[in-house]
C-alpha cells in the first residue's frame, strides 16, 4: 500500500513542480465542528471542504490573499506568504442572532439548487411546518423540483419517474434499507444528530453507485469539542433528547441523539374511556450515536452507530377466542471510518460497516383449534469502502476507489402451525450476494468558467453462480457563462443489482429486498439532463432543468401475486420484468438569506412503464405519474425571536386502476344446497368489469397547505422555544384511496386539519 501511495506522491511532484498547497480543516469556532461544503476562494481559485471538512488547494508560490466562508458564519480574509506546503486549521465564527438581517455578498450565497443537487437547509427543515411536530429531512425533499411523494402524509420519494428502492440513501455512509417510522408517516432520519445532507438527481458523483434514480447522502454530526450542551423537545407524539460533549477537549467528542413515542398512553387511556376489549399497543424509538478521537493533525477515527425500531399490536376477543397480531421491523447500522492525510494533497476515507434490516409480521388466534402463523424478511450487509481525494493543482483533482460489500437477502421466510401439529415452514432459503466496486473521476477546470467531471463507476455482482458486471460512465460539464448565467449538461448511466419488491395496496412496510438473480438480472437507467440558472440577485436564484430517462429491467407483481399469496409460488415467479422512460422540466426560485428564506418548485413529467405480460404488453402510466407538482417553502423571521413557516402543495392525482363499466346480478344466498339460490327474491349486486387498462384513472388532485408559528425566549441556559402548528389548515379532503359503492366512486380521507405543539429547548 505504501509502494502506491509513493507512486501517486511522485506523479503530484511532477504535476505541481511551481505550486504549494495549502490543506487543513474548517471549523466552527464555538463547537469545533467540522464544516461540510465551506468554500474557499483565492483570486480565480477555489475549492470546498468536503464531507470531513478536510480541503486542498494548490496555488502559485508567493503571497496569498484566501477567503473564507460558509453560510450561516462570518466570512474571514487570511493573507499567507506561501513559500512551502502550509497545513492550517480555519475556524469560522457562528453569525450570532443580531445578524440575521446581514445581507450575504453573491460569492458567499451557497444555493439550495445546484443544478442536479441540493444541499438541505436544516434551519429549513426543523422550523417547517410538520405533522404532529415531527420534523422530517425527507418530507422536506418531497418539496424538492423533480420529487414525487408517495401515499399522503409518508415519506415515500420518487425522483423523476423512479420507484422508492432506486433511492440510495446513506447515513454516515452505510445504506440505510427501510426509511419508515409509523407505517411511513415519517423517517428515521432525526434531525437532531445531522450535520448536512446532500441530494443528487440529476449528475450523480461516480462515487456513488448501486441505485438508480438518486442519492441522499446524510452526515452526522461529531459532536462538541468544547463544551457539553444538548436539548430536549416534546411534541404530540414524541420526545426528542440530544446530548454532546468533548471526552478530551480539541481530541475526542460523543454526540447521543434519541427520540421515542408516547402515544401508547394516549392509546389505553382512551381504550379505558370507551370500556373496549380490544389492546392496540404501538411503539417506536431511534437513537443515533457517534463517537470521534483526534490521534494528530493527519489522523482522525470516527464510530457512528444507529438502531431504530416500530412495534404494533391488536388484541382483541372474539366469542371465546383471542386474536393476537403483532407487526416489528427496523434498522440498525454501524460505522468505523479512519480519515487519512498522507500529504498536503491526499486524503484517505477507509470505512467497514454493517446495515440490517429486519421485520416480522405474525398472527395468533387462540380458541378450540389454536392457529398461528408468522412471515419474516430483510437484508443484512457487511461491507469495506477506500475513498481517496487529490488535488493535482487548483484547477484539476482527482477522486477514485473501491468497495465490497457482502450481502444477506432473506426474501420469504413463513411459518404455519394448527392445534398440536407440527409447525409447517415454506419460503425460501436466504440469498448470498458478493458486490464489489471500483471509481474514478476526473474534475478538472478547462478554464476558470469551464468546470468538466468525466468518472466511471464499475459494479460486480457474484449471485448463485452467475457474475453479473456493469460499467457505467457519468459526465457533467459547468459553463460559467457570465457571473449571472450558468448552463450544466450531464448524461448518467446507472445500474442497480437488488430490486425492492412492494405491496403499493397493503400501506405497510411489507418491502422484499431480493438479488439481481440470474433470471431477473439488474436494472438499468440512461439520464440526460440539460439545465440554466440564473443569479436574478445576490438573494434570489432561478434554476431550470429538462431530463430523459430510460430504465430496463423494473419489476412488478403480477396480477393477482403478492406477498401475502401464500400458493408456494417462489418469489421469482410472482414478478414481471420491463422497462420505463420518464421526461420532464424542472422549475425552482430560490432566496437562501434575509427574513424570508425559502424557494417555490414546479415539476411537469410523464412517466410510463411497459411489462411484457401486463396491460396486455402496452405501455401504461407509472402509479406516481403526476403530470403537475407545485410546492412552496417559506419561513420568516419577525425578529430573533419569532417566525412563522408555511408549506404549500399541489399534485396532480395518483394513477389508480379502475373498471370502466358495471353490470347487476343476482346475489346468491348463503346455502348454495337452498332451492332458492337464484330466485328472485334475491338482492341484487354491483359487479365491476372492463380492467383492460392499468392504471387508466387519475385520483383527484391533492392540495394542502401547513402553517406553524415558532416563538423563542433566550434564557442563562439556553433558548426555549413553543411551536405550534396546523397540518392541512384549510382542511382538504384529500383522497388516500377511492373505491366504488353503490354506482359511485368514492374516497377515503385519512389526515384532515391536525393541529399541534412542540416544546423545545437547548442547554
Amino acid at each position: 500500500m505504501r509502494i502506491v501511495y509513493t507512486f501517486f506522491l511522485q506523479i503530484l511532484c511532477i504535476i505541481t513542480l511551481q505550486a504549494q498547497t495549502i490543506s487543513g480543516y474548517v471549523e466552527d469556532a464555538q463547537s469545533g465542528e467540522r464544516l461540510i461544503g465551506a468554500t474557499l476562494r483565492s483570486g480565480t481559485q477555489g475549492k470546498n471542504t468536503n464531507r470531513y471538512g478536510f480541503f486542498s488547494l494548490p496555488l502559485q508560490t508567493g503571497p496569498v490573499e484566501l477567503q473564507v466562508s460558509f453560510v450561516g458564519y462570518q466570512s474571514q480574509r487570511l493573507s499567507l506568504p506561501l513559500q512551502s506546503d502550509t497545513s492550517v486549521v480555519i475556524k469560522l465564527q457562528p453569525q450570532s442572532q443580531s445578524l440575521r438581517e446581514v445581507v450575504i455578498n453573491a460569492a458567499e450565497n451557497t444555493p439550495l439548487h445546484s443544478l442536479g443537487k441540493s444541499t438541505i437547509p436544516l434551519s429549513i427543515v426543523k422550523e417547517a411546518p410538520a405533522l404532529l411536530g415531527e420534523a422530517d429531512l425527507l418530507k422536506t425533499i418531497q418539496f424538492l423540483p423533480g420529487v414525487q411523494a408517495g401515499t399522503e402524509g409518508t415519506v415515500g420519494i420518487n425522483v423523476r419517474g423512479g420507484s422508492p428502492d432506486q433511492n440510495l440513501i446513506l447515513l454516515d455512509g452505510v445504506p440505510v434499507y427501510n426509511i419508515n417510522h409509523l407505517f411511513g408517516f415519517f423517517s428515521v432520519m432525526n434531525p437532531d444528530a445531522v450535520a448536512q445532507v446532500d441530494f443528487h438527481k440529476g449528475h450523480l458523483p461516480s462515487r456513488f453507485g448501486g441505485r438508480l434514480s438518486s442519492v441522499i447522502d446524510i452526515a452526522l454530526r461529531e459532536g462538541n469539542q468544547e463544551k457539553w450542551t444538548g436539548n430536549f423537545s416534546v411534541s404530540p407524539l414524541t420526545s426528542h433528547l440530544t446530548l454532546e460533549g468533548p471526552l478530551k477537549k480539541d481530541k475526542s467528542a460523543l454526540l447521543v441523539s434519541a427520540r421515542s413515542s408516547w402515544i401508547n398512553a394516549l392509546i389505553n387511556l382512551g381504550t379505558s374511556l370507551v370500556g373496549s376489549s380490544s389492546n392496540t399497543t404501538f411503539g417506536l424509538y431511534d437513537i443515533n450515536a457517534k463517537w470521534n478521537y483526534r490521534f494528530s493533525r493527519k489522523d482522525h477515527v470516527f464510530a457512528s452507530f444507529y438502531t431504530g425500531n416500530d412495534r404494533f399490536a391488536n388484541n382483541f376477543k372474539l366469542d371465546n377466542s383471542i386474536y393476537r397480531f403483532q407487526f416489528n421491523w427496523g434498522n440498525t447500522t454501524t460505522a468505523l471510518r479512519w480519515n487519512r492525510v498522507w500529504h498536503e494533497n491526499l486524503f484517505s476515507n477507509l470505512t467497514a460497516y454493517y446495515s440490517n434490516y429486519r421485520y416480522q409480521l405474525s398472527e395468533k388466534y387462540d380458541s378450540e383449534k389454536n392457529f398461528s402463523s408468522e412471515a419474516r424478511s430483510g437484508i443484512k450487509d457487511y461491507g469495506l469502502r477506500l475513498q481517496l481525494e487529490q488535488s493535482l493543482s487548483a484547477r484539476h483533482a482527482l477522486n477514485y476507489g473501491v468497495n465490497l460489500v457482502h450481502h444477506t437477502f432473506s426474501p420469504e421466510l413463513q411459518q404455519y402451525k394448527t392445534g398440536v401439529a407440527p409447525a409447517l415452514n415454506s419460503g425460501f432459503a436466504p440469498i448470498e450476494s458478493l458486490e464489489w466496486s471500483a471509481y474514478a473521476e476526473d474534475q478538472f477546470h478547462i478554464k476558470p468558467n469551464l468546470k468538466l467531471e468525466a468518472g466511471v463507476h464499475y459494479l460486480g455482482q457474484a449471485v448463485e453462480g452467475k457474475t453479473f458486471h456493469q460499467l457505467q460512465p457519468r459526465l457533467n460539464v459547468n459553463w460559467i457563462f457570465t457571473p449571472r448565467h450558468t448552463f450544466q449538461a450531464s448524461y448518467n448511466r446507472t445500474a442497480q443489482f437488488l430490486h425492492l419488491l412492494t405491496n403499493a395496496s397493503l400501506g405497510l412496510p411489507t418491502d422484499l429486498w431480493v438479488p439481481a438473480t440470474p433470471r431477473l438480472g439488474p436494472e438499468r437507467a440512461h439520464q440526460y439532463s440539460l439545465g440554466y440558472a440564473y443569479q436574478v440577485s445576490p438573494k434570489l436564484r432561478l434554476t431550470t432543468e429538462a431530463y430523459y430517462k430510460t430504465l430496463d429491467g423494473v419489476l412488478e407483481y403480477k396480477e393477482g401475486s403478492s406477498f401475502l399469496n401464500n400458493s408456494g409460488t417462489p418469489w421469482q415467479e410472482k414478478v414481471s420484468i420491463g422497462k420505463g422512460q420518464s421526461q420532464g422540466l424542472e422549475l425552482a426560485l430560490e432566496k437562501t438569506t434575509g427574513r424570508l428564506k425559502g424557494w417555490v418548485s414546479y415539476t411537469l413529467s410523464k412517466t410510463d412503464r411497459e411489462f411484457p405480460d401486463l396491460n396486455g404488453g402496452r405501455p401504461f402510466p407509472f402509479k406516481y405519474d403526476r403530470r403537475h407538482n407545485l410546492a412552496l417553502v417559506g419561513t420568516y423571521a419577525f425578529n430573533t425571536r419569532k417566525s412563522i413557516s408555511i408549506n404549500f402543495v399541489y399534485n396532480s392525482g395518483n394513477r389508480l386502476t379502475l373498471p370502466t363499466s358495471a353490470y347487476e346480478g343476482v346475489q346468491p344466498n348463503e346455502n348454495v344446497d337452498d332451492p332458492g339460490f337464484y330466485n328472485n327474491e334475491s338482492s341484487f349486486f354491483e359487479s365491476l368489469g372492463d380492467m383492460t387498462n392499468r392504471n387508466n384513472f387519475s385520483s383527484p388532485a391533492y392540495h394542502r397547505l401547513d402553517v406553524s408559528y415558532r416563538s423563542s425566549k433566550f434564557k442563562k441556559q439556553g433558548k426555549r422555544s413553543w411551536v405550534f402548528g396546523l397540518y392541512n389548515a384549510y382542511n382538504q379532503l384529500n383522497p388516500f384511496f377511492v373505491y366504488y359503492q353503490k354506482h359511485q366512486l368514492r374516497q377515503f380521507t385519512l389526515l384532515p386539519v391536525i393541529p399541534s405543539v412542540a416544546y423545545q429547548r437547548e442547554f
